[in-house]
């Protein structure tokens, strides 16, 4: 069965069927989390005592983070351009660093159930962990579509592979 506008653009939109698709993921996801910073931002104006962040959680952890999210992100995105070989090997970087973001966090988890900060404790370690725990799982699905594109590439071929890569370099 072959599956129309997989490598070829539509006409009606002006781009693939993966993108398209890539781009109305996105949106729901936008909403989900905008949802869930709503519920924060509401939850915490009405909170008679906020703490500070800092005050709370590792400081050290949420820049390393911090750093490991933007270089995955800007070598994701350079799997936009060029060639095949240099998308799948920005995308492969991509989530080597995913995976040392993933380490951190857990690291950082086990910090503060050790430490009793748990979600029952306080309205805002619920909302931290519900929303960094969210994030977790985008990444690990980030992942999960990486490997998935990685290996496909024999399956399906170049151009459609690279249309896969692009699209997750949205992702």
């Amino acid at each position: 069965m072959n599956i129309p506008y997989t490598v070829d653009r539509r006409a009606d939109t002006g781009v693939t069927n993966v993108t398209m698709g890539i781009w109305l993921f996105l949106a729901s996801e936008v909403m989900l989390f905008g949802a869930l910073f709503s519920a924060y931002a509401l939850l915490r104006i009405s909170a008679p005592a906020w703490p500070s962040g800092r005050d709370v959680l590792s400081l050290p952890h949420g820049i390393t983070n911090t750093i490991l999210l933007v270089i995955m992100t800007a070598m994701a995105w350079r799997a936009r351009a060029g060639s095949l070989p240099a998308a799948r090997r920005a995308l492969l970087v991509s989530s080597i660093f995913a995976v040392a973001f993933l380490g951190v966090k857990i690291h950082e988890y086990a910090g503060e159930v050790q430490h009793g900060q748990l979600p029952a404790v306080s309205t805002f370690l619920a909302t931290y962990f519900t929303l960094t725990g969210l994030h977790v799982l985008h990444v690990v699905c980030g992942l999960v579509a990486n490997g998935w594109a990685l290996t496909g590439v024999v399956r399906v071929g170049d151009a459609m592979t690279l249309g896969r890569f692009r699209a997750l370099s949205l992702y």
